[in-house]
């Protein structure tokens, strides 16, 4: 798959059929776009989303990313996209709506199908809609698929919604709405070597700007360690014990031992445990730690297919090896 900051034509030189939106997690919403763009086999599916980085669209005033890109990417792939037009969104934010469309899209890209959500909008201040859309492709000849809402419990399912579960440390709500665990697939990173000489070696993750947060809190987890899934104990904050200069993901990764410096790891998030705390000692923080391996042990060894929830660059299901 071909991923560019450039409104090109496919490789393939077959006419585009476009799939439109930030896609920020890729939740069983979006997929209900992104499956349209791949319908029909004579065109070459395509994705049009970008990146976030010194400006923020108002319409996103609150984001934080529940994916980093190459992740998104990476899920995009396998999904079976030929390329993915990901320009930086302060590239294009200043476009006139029709002429983004036209120029952009149209004769850009070469699009001669377009799919988007229902409250897709688009162009300078976020004028365009799917209203703007149809007016603007039906002049050229051009289809598009407006997507009504996925619900779940009542409610569209939407990436605000995910990330407000996940801010309240309600994995099971925020799984059920991606169609998978929500997964931290983040770079291993040198720490304080507090967890060794508590006996609890970690894995330390740092997050990206503009990237969510879970609840601070300890969790039951499961690690994606080269195919081979562990369960893990993961705490999410500043460390209140020690002390942090930022949130961390630090885990502990049961059964294991092996260095993973500098490799990117994936951690699936099954259950919130308990909140994140301060304790008088560093004795009492490595009898806590004691428990909370306990309880995570049996409730992973019980549950760990339920883990199975593909994401990224894992393997497929047959390629995992249990621990």
């Amino acid at each position: 798959m071909k991923v560019t900051k450039e409104f090109i034509r496919p490789d393939s030189g077959k006419p585009a059929s476009v799939a439109l939106g930030l896609f920020d997690g890729i939740h069983i919403g979006h997929t209900k776009v992104l499956q349209w763009a791949l319908k029909n086999r004579e065109l070459a599916p395509c994705v049009f989303t970008y990146t976030i980085s010194s400006f923020v669209p108002q319409i996103k005033k609150n984001y934080l990313a529940l994916m980093p890109d190459e992740q998104k990417c990476a899920i995009l792939e396998r999904m079976g996209f030929e390329q993915v037009v990901m320009p930086d969104f302060s590239s294009f934010k200043d476009m006139e709506p029709e002429d983004f469309v036209e120029k952009m899209l149209i004769q850009g890209m070469g699009a001669k199908e377009l799919s988007c959500g229902y409250d897709f909008t688009f162009g300078k201040g976020g004028a365009g809609t799917t209203e703007t859309l149809c007016r603007v492709a039906e002049r050229h000849g051009v289809k598009v698929n407006v997507v009504e809402p996925v619900t779940l419990d009542g409610e569209p399912v939407s990436s605000t919604r995910i990330r407000q579960a996940i801010l309240e440390g309600k994995m099971d709500e925020a799984s059920r709405m991606l169609g998978r665990r929500f997964c931290l697939r983040l770079k291993v990173e040198h720490g304080n070597c507090i967890g060794r000489l508590l006996d609890f070696p970690t894995i330390n993750q740092s997050f990206p700007q503009h990237h969510i947060v879970p609840r601070y809190g300890v969790y039951s987890t499961v690690v994606n360690v080269a195919g081979k899934l562990y369960g893990g104990v993961t705490n999410v904050g500043v460390k209140p014990t020690v002390g942090s200069d930022r949130p961390l993901s630090e885990t502990y990764i049961l059964d294991y031992s092996g260095d993973l410096y500098g490799q990117t790891v994936e951690v699936y998030f099954f259950r919130f445990v308990r909140p994140e705390q301060k304790f008088g000692s560093i004795a009492e923080l490595k009898e806590q730690i004691a428990r909370d391996k306990e309880d995570v042990a049996q409730e992973v060894a019980q549950n760990i297919e339920q883990m199975l929830f593909l994401d990224s660059r894992a393997p497929e299901p047959a390629t995992f090896e249990k621990i």
